[in-house]
């Protein structure tokens, strides 16, 4: 407490600190209250459009609109980089478009305050900056020689060094950790709290391993100054060099095709069929299988033509939804085999684990943006069979006249997107976790290490 520097620093990123959740708080606010906006107005689209046929009206779609991440206050995460808008109609499966990124200045390149920032980039420099010479000062001054002839063990020493630290980060942190609990509070949705106090740990774990690298630095370093140097460089390396390295290394290991490559492929299978299975024929086995569901395999020239009508056109779409899952499907793997590989190279960095488990834990990583794709996909495939559904059951004799009215379109729920719980992120990030958890071991049996051996004149 009677060093200036800790004084000056400490409060410097405890400001900021607070700075960045209040501003996050309002924003985030905010980009949720004008999507629930577009939502309800989307919504009253939907249930006004007056009297058409049903599979018209699925060509009509909805749109819907992916809510924050539910600590996005804390850690914007990749949502400012991932799309928002999405709409479901037949015939199409799109990806979410209009990103907050799309809009932003130029400024916003070099990146947005927030919590995780200050967490993950300016308290591990706080931290090196206060005990890059708790060794080696000591060793300097002379004092390390007296504190060894009072037969004080090192790993004794060590504790209480780690001590000090540990109390000076907590003196800065905890209020910021009650001004996130009072927000938590103040309107969050529900199962935000448990994943802010998973946040916790997990935070608490990758600043033990800061601590533990600046005592080795400091205990084998062979002067302050070194040890500063040795550290900032080792900051550097981590936070700043090796994530560019692994999103690089990512892009090249599992190359992703483009919008207009992927558009084309799409829609000349959907044109021609998949690899083996012609559009006709695939289409004609479906229409099959949904007759013998329905209980009219081989009565086809009895059938009403609505009825039939209505199987042929949920038997089109099934197989619309074959295409899109084969193709969709092989573009989410090879993004989830990119974020695999910059889990694994979380073994190089800890800012990479701490990164990929606050994002995820906020609910702002991709895990979460596909599982939002999976949810309306989902929702958009009951939509367009119940629009069929009631063009087949309904339509008669007026076929393709027949018009639904408003109370098929109230009918259909308005979309909800369910959050994943705590125990599925953790499942995500298991490579990221068990990461963490090897830097936290190979630290502190480090700086038990140095603390043994270092030199104390």
């Amino acid at each position: 407490m009677r060093d200036g520097r800790f004084r000056l620093a400490g409060t410097l990123v405890l400001l900021l600190l607070l700075a960045a959740l209040v501003f996050g708080w309002r924003q985030a606010a905010a980009v949720q209250q004008e999507r629930t906006a577009a939502q309800a107005i989307a919504r009253a689209a939907w249930t006004s459009q007056g009297d058409k046929n049903p599979h018209i009206a699925a060509h009509y779609g909805m749109y819907v609109f992916k809510p924050s991440g539910t600590l996005a206050f804390l850690d914007p995460g990749a949502d400012p980089y991932l799309g928002v808008t999405l709409k479901l109609q037949a015939h199409e499966q799109e990806l979410p478009q209009d990103s907050a990124a799309q809009d932003a200045t130029a400024i916003d390149r070099f990146g947005q305050l927030s919590a995780a920032a200050v967490l993950q980039l300016l308290v591990p420099l706080l931290i090196i900056a206060l005990g890059f010479a708790m060794w080696s000062g000591e060793r300097e001054r002379g004092t390390l020689r007296l504190l060894a002839a009072t037969g004080v063990k090192p790993p004794r020493l060590l504790a209480g060094k780690v001590l000090g630290l540990t109390v000076a980060l907590a003196l800065l942190l905890l209020p910021a950790v009650a001004l996130a609990a009072v927000t938590l509070v103040a309107g969050v949705e529900s199962g935000a709290g448990l994943r802010l106090a998973a946040l916790v740990p997990v935070y608490t774990a990758y600043f033990g391993v800061v601590v533990a690298v600046t005592l080795v630095a400091s205990a084998l370093a062979p002067s302050s100054r070194a040890a500063l140097v040795a550290l900032v460089g080792f900051w550097c390396a981590t936070a700043l060099i090796v994530p560019r390295a692994a999103s690089d290394l990512a892009a090249r290991v599992v190359p992703l095709p483009t919008t207009a490559q992927l558009t084309e492929t799409v829609h000349e299978a959907i044109a021609k069929g998949l690899p083996g299975q012609p559009r006709e024929d695939r289409i004609e086995t479906l229409s099959k299988a949904l007759l013998k569901r329905h209980g009219f395999e081989g009565a086809e020239t009895m059938m009403d033509d609505a009825l039939l009508q209505g199987i042929e056109l949920q038997a089109e779409a099934d197989f619309e939804n074959e295409v899109f899952d084969h193709h969709l499907g092989a573009l989410m793997a090879r993004m989830d085999r990119q974020e695999q590989v910059a889990q694994w190279a979380a073994a190089l960095s800890p800012f990479l684990a701490i990164r990929s488990l606050s994002m995820a834990l906020a609910g702002t990583d991709f895990a979460h943006h596909r599982a939002f794709q999976h949810q309306a996909e989902a929702f958009r495939r009951g939509l367009v069979q119940a629009m069929n559904d009631d063009f087949a059951k309904n339509a008669g004799a007026a076929g393709w006249d027949y018009k639904a009215n408003r109370k098929l379109w109230q009918q259909a729920k308005p979309f909800s997107f369910q959050v994943p719980g705590v125990a599925w992120v953790l499942a995500e990030q298991r490579v990221a976790a068990g990461m963490l958890a090897l830097w936290l071991l190979a630290a502190t049996a480090a700086a038990v290490w140095a603390a043994r051996r270092m030199r104390v004149t």
